[in-house]
């Protein structure tokens, strides 16, 4: 669930004398999601000027399948506070590592996706003057440099479902770059069943031998504009790349038969605030200050991510297999816990009591073979008990 998951976009803005001092490259690093599909990028510059030196840091938040620099921050100065939560929250649910960058492939890269953000029609999230002093002077690289750059934003795959769930996220995206370079040259790839991008949203692996040797055969649910197909696949791979594949068939299904093949086990946990609903909001994103937060009618979601990705190691992967919890603080004076996993949701159960302490007590404690969360937040409730009077009365939403 890593991509779009940014809730607010944040711009930068520097003053204009800043912008036309001189800077000294400090370093620069990138997460290394690139094969997500997207990656954080962060450089530290040095700023001379006549009456003052100083510290620039920017953060740069890139959608590599499609529109380049998609969210920006800068920060003057070397205040710790606000540069841990500048890193944070750009980075908190990406499950990735940092990867160290020089001059040139820091810079290279800001050049290459201000160039994608321009080519989608998107508007550049910071003034261009603010980065003239990287793009006035064009880069270019060998192929030889391009690899081992791509290859320094990219996780070690260390198991084949890795590769295959990777490749078949890329592929279905429509993520050229990412084909290229995780496929043996040449590879034989049929063609992808449609001309849009599309989300992988779960994927199963199944190991097959047959006179050709060992191979792959994948289920795969993908999903565009609310539309899902169920494609059907063949892969073989050479080390940890992709030799080739084919798709068998290809088919579209409904939206309940896709809730169906997406559905897993939910665990809640409902407390109740007994001390100040802003102090527990404000307890829970320290608590866990890489989640994302989302305003919402009734309260504010946390999202919490696991701290990689992990889950593309899987024979069976999913979309939202890196969320570890959410966390929904309701108007009304609620705390609901979410988890999907019995060992999850008990270690939060922890976490909370301990953060919290007196200022929540449980209430109760649920367990669904089904999402229902999702339905609750959306949902006109005052308790989730009253949540729960409604699903005994109509059951789930079909």
């Amino acid at each position: 669930m890593r991509e779009n998951k940014k809730f607010k976009i944040i711009k930068g803005g520097l003053h204009s004398s800043i912008q036309k001092s001189d800077k000294l490259f400090s370093g620069a690093f990138a997460t290394n999601t690139r094969l997500m599909g997207i990656f954080v990028l962060y450089i530290h510059w040095s700023v001379e000027q006549a009456d003052f030196d100083s510290d620039l840091h920017q953060f740069f938040y890139i959608d590599a399948e499609e529109f380049g620099v998609e969210s920006y921050r800068s920060i003057m100065g070397n205040d710790a506070d606000t540069l841990y939560e500048a890193e944070n929250s750009m980075m908190g649910g990406l499950g990735g590592s940092k990867a160290e960058l020089t001059e040139k492939e820091a810079v290279y890269l800001v050049q290459k996706y201000v160039r994608m953000t321009k080519a989608s029609g998107s508007l550049l999230p910071v003034s261009r003057d603010e980065l003239a002093f990287m793009l006035d002077t064009p880069l270019t690289m060998t192929l030889l440099e391009e690899n081992a750059l791509f290859h320094k934003l990219c996780v070690p795959l260390e198991t084949d479902e890795q590769a295959i769930n990777y490749f078949l996220m890329r592929f279905f995206a429509k993520d050229d770059e990412a084909v290229r370079h995780m496929a043996v040259r040449p590879a034989s790839l049929s063609a992808p069943p449609n001309k849009q991008g599309e989300t992988l949203c779960k994927n199963t692996i199944e190991l097959y031998e047959n006179a050709g040797g060992m191979s792959f055969l994948c289920e795969s649910l993908i999903e565009n504009n609310g539309r899902y197909q169920l494609v059907m696949s063949e892969i073989y791979l050479r080390g940890r790349k992709i030799l080739s594949l084919h798709v068998r068939s290809c088919f579209f299904v409904s939206t309940s038969e896709a809730a169906m093949m997406l559905g897993r086990p939910e665990y809640i946990t409902v407390y109740e605030i007994t001390g100040d609903i802003d102090g527990i909001q404000k307890s829970v994103a320290k608590l866990y200050p890489g989640a994302l937060q989302k305003d919402q009618d009734g309260g504010v979601l946390f999202l919490q991510f696991k701290n990689n990705n992990d889950h593309l190691k899987e024979t069976v992967y999913r979309l939202n297999d890196d969320i570890r919890g959410l966390f929904y603080v309701t108007e009304y004076g609620q705390l609901v816990a979410v988890a999907y996993s019995l060992g999850a949701i008990s270690r939060i159960e922890k976490e909370l009591q301990i953060a919290l302490g007196t200022a929540i007590n449980t209430s109760a404690k649920y367990e669904f073979k089904e999402s229902v969360f999702y339905e609750f937040v959306q949902g006109d409730f005052a308790e989730f008990e009253e949540f729960m009077e409604y699903l005994n009365e109509f059951g789930p939403e079909e």
